[in-house]
């Protein structure tokens, strides 16, 4: 029974056919699935084999009604009660039904017998019926079990290529920041600098999922990250949160894939380094103001500095910061990254392709 657990219940159906001698046995399992839900036959013998994958009433058939009374049940005639048995001119003298249980979960079938004669079945009959029905309860509980073992398996073996993927990506774009960084910096000790501070914020990122719990179970992919915790996560290094109107982030919940979420915390890293340094951030009445909105294909992320210093335009020339938001958001985002240099404070504009956002 452990190896091969499917094997077990057309052997037990074939066991009550020939130790009750009935002249039909079979399963009636349960498919509430179906709508309305009904009763599926499986693994007929006898008199009534030819009808192996009927579907049959949940609230108008013998089964039903054993499952209701949650007890076995002999019936006579059964085609004199419900015309669907009538329909097909079967004459039943009587059927005994008994309950299939997992444990101390409802039944969700029967495993019945049919009597060739009025009478046939008595005490004894129902005792191996019954012991029978306990066995295919236990097979189809190891069928259920090592059907949620393959699927636990195969969605390990998933994350394990999922992860193997992220962590490529991770260490593609460590190597492309060192090597970008080398190039702008003017000293190792800048160079350390720059690079420890977008290291932490891929860090921070990849650590959101299990501290918000941000999460969808079940679709074979590992943690989402929710954006409005990634833009926090990234403005709480540098600011406290706690200050009433310092920091201001509205929006619809987008979840985040493994590759967004390193893309978009470089981003808001280097967007809330630039504000520390240069705009907002670096002023005790400064704020900033994150809103994001769907529109069409497109999800449009607005940036807004406010109360800090004034600004006389764009700067002189193009630092790394900006090369690098550009380069991740071209990337596997297939977003643009538009800047308005504002006297009051700088203005982003982010847009990003929806689909790509769970990647």
């Amino acid at each position: 029974m452990v190896d091969a657990p499917d094997e077990v219940m057309p052997r037990m159906v074939a066991h009550a056919l020939e130790l009750t001698q009935a002249s039909a046995s079979g399963l009636s399992i349960l498919d509430e699935s179906h709508d309305p839900p009904v009763f599926r036959w499986q693994h007929l013998n006898g008199a009534l084999a030819r009808f192996e994958g009927a579907l049959t009433p949940r609230h108008n058939s013998p089964c039903g009604e054993t499952l209701d009374r949650d007890a076995p049940l002999l019936c006579r005639h059964p085609e004199l009660v419900y015309d669907w048995i009538a329909e097909h001119s079967l004459v039943i003298p009587e059927v005994l039904l008994v309950p299939i249980r997992i444990g101390k979960e409802r039944a969700h079938g029967t495993l019945w017998v049919v009597a060739r004669h009025e009478d046939q079945f008595d005490s004894e009959d129902l005792r191996i019926v019954s012991e029978l029905a306990d066995l295919v309860a236990v097979a189809r509980k190891m069928q259920r079990d090592k059907l949620r073992l393959q699927e636990a398996l195969e969605q390990q073996a998933m994350i394990a290529r999922e992860m193997d993927h992220r962590v490529k990506n991770l260490f593609a774009l460590t190597q492309a920041m060192i090597e970008m960084s080398a190039r702008h910096a003017t000293s190792p000790a800048e160079l350390a600098q720059s690079l420890t501070g977008r290291l932490q914020a891929l860090a921070r990122a990849h650590a959101i999922p299990e501290h918000t719990g941000a999460t969808e179970q079940g679709s074979g992919s590992l943690d989402r990250t929710e954006l409005s915790a990634l833009i926090q996560a990234s403005l709480e290094a540098h600011t406290s949160l706690a200050e009433p109107g310092r920091v201001c982030c509205k929006g619809e919940p987008i979840a985040l894939g493994p590759q967004a979420t390193t893309s978009l915390a470089l981003l808001f890293h280097e967007l809330t380094t630039n504000s520390v340094k240069y705009g907002s951030l670096g002023s005790e009445q400064g704020r900033v103001r994150v809103e994001w909105e769907t529109c069409g294909p497109d999800l449009v992320i607005r940036w807004e500095e406010r109360g800090g210093p004034r600004l006389a335009g764009p700067p002189a020339r193009q630092g790394f910061g900006t090369k690098l938001m550009q380069q991740v958001l071209r990337g596997r985002l297939k977003g643009r990254l538009e800047k308005n240099w504002d006297p009051d404070g700088l203005v982003a504009i982010v847009r990003l392709m929806r689909d790509r956002l769970a990647d």
